[in-house]
């Protein structure tokens, strides 16, 4: 008798928040069901929505039978989409879709795939069109479609420095997630920087995955909440954000010299930049922190072994030097050819400590390397 293969499919829900976008709900709800890998469930959750789009849900599920509706009173998006989450039941994958946003038809195919192909990664996020209220592409000469291509100029940047930079990912539609992570991690309690807690949690332990292809067409119209309330309460959310941050990976960041060394990438690059955050309040926050309890602080820092933290015995200006070559060589693309053709030995790892002890040396053979050598005398590497 002849054994027959099984072929596993991947189960995916797609969850999606709904408020007053009657507007715009059909034409997601119509992206969902052109997908090229069929979702299982459409699970909507409408959060008291006061125009009709309730009615424009109704009819789309009347004709599709994997869509299921939760209206509710409004408590925020982050109950919502928690709520959707643990709705959609026994499923590999959630993807999650704001009921302002597209899918184009690929995006679950491509997605899923990649998150088969790539274990240690717990979410992904891809390349994103803008769009505006009429569904149309962004011109690419209108400033919010310039800035995007300048956040995405180098997709293969390592996401947690990247997030530091800019959120990238620019929305929760943008999060196709493995379905026992999502529920592990609730989204938190934000009106505007859900999204950004949850991308910065999963980069920062390494499980986050890009796929530069746009693949989802994020909508930007007077409404959305980011732009509704002004500046100021944004930069506030986000202040707190990296303090619940630093609570949230408090023992990956004593237990993991990797934990620690991306969110040092992260944080330096947030440091920097010209975003959301304001380092200022931040320091003077931290500052009172540290004035209420400079005993414990004392203790702490007196427990700390150079074996538990070799960052304590590397070479004074060392860590500045090494994120400097990892960010100009290691991710350059002459680099990575080289080491595919076996022309570049593969001296860095993944283990932070073994590299931080070692980096000097390994420098040295590095740029005694002939491929490395001859890609500086051409200008296709740039060193530190």
């Amino acid at each position: 008798m002849k054994s027959t293969k099984v072929t596993f499919v991947p189960t995916v829900a797609v969850v999606i928040p709904s408020y007053n976008h009657a507007h715009y709900i059909g034409a997601a709800l119509q992206s969902v069901a052109a997908q090229t890998l069929p979702a299982q469930q459409i699970v909507v959750v409408d959060d008291g929505s006061t125009d009709n789009s309730l009615e424009v849900i109704r009819a789309f599920g009347a004709t599709h039978p994997e869509l299921r509706l939760f209206p509710q009173a409004n408590a925020g998006a982050h109950v919502a989409l928690n709520r959707a989450i643990e709705a959609a039941g026994a499923v590999d994958y959630i993807a999650i879709l704001n009921s302002d946003d597209l899918y184009e038809p690929a995006r679950l195919e491509r997605c899923v795939a990649y998150l088969e192909a790539h274990p240690e990664c717990e979410l992904v996020a891809t390349g994103l069109h803008l769009i505006g209220p009429d569904g149309a592409l962004l011109p690419a000469d209108h400033p919010k479609a310039r800035r995007l291509r300048t956040i995405w100029a180098d997709p293969a940047r390592d996401p947690a420095e990247w997030l530091g930079t800019s959120n990238f990912a620019k929305t929760t539609s943008n999060f196709v997630i493995r379905a026992t992570y999502a529920r592990s991690h609730p989204l938190r309690d934000y009106r505007y920087v859900h999204d950004y807690f949850f991308a910065v949690v999963a980069a920062v332990e390494g499980q986050f995955g890009v796929i530069a292809e746009p693949l989802l067409r994020y909508r930007t119209h007077p409404t959305n909440t980011i732009k509704v309330d002004g500046a100021s309460r944004v930069a506030r959310e986000t202040v707190q954000l990296n303090f619940d941050l630093l609570r949230e990976l408090s023992p990956r960041l004593s237990e993991s010299p990797q934990v620690r060394a991306a969110f040092t990438r992260y944080f330096r690059a947030l440091a920097g930049n010209a975003s959301d955050f304001r380092l200022e309040p931040f320091l003077s926050l931290t500052a009172r922190l540290a004035a209420g309890h400079p005993e414990p602080l004392r203790c702490w820092l007196e427990a700390m072994t150079a074996t538990e933290f070799p960052e304590l015995a590397a070479a004074p200006g060392l860590q500045p030097r090494l994120e400097a070559f990892r960010r100009q060589a290691l991710r350059s693309r002459w680099v990575s050819l080289g080491i595919a053709l076996g022309l570049v030995p593969r001296l860095f790892s993944d283990d932070e400590a073994a590299l931080a002890a070692n980096f000097p040396a390994l420098e040295r053979k590095f740029l005694r390397c002939a491929w490395v050598r001859f890609g500086m005398q051409m200008r296709f590497l740039g060193l530190p």
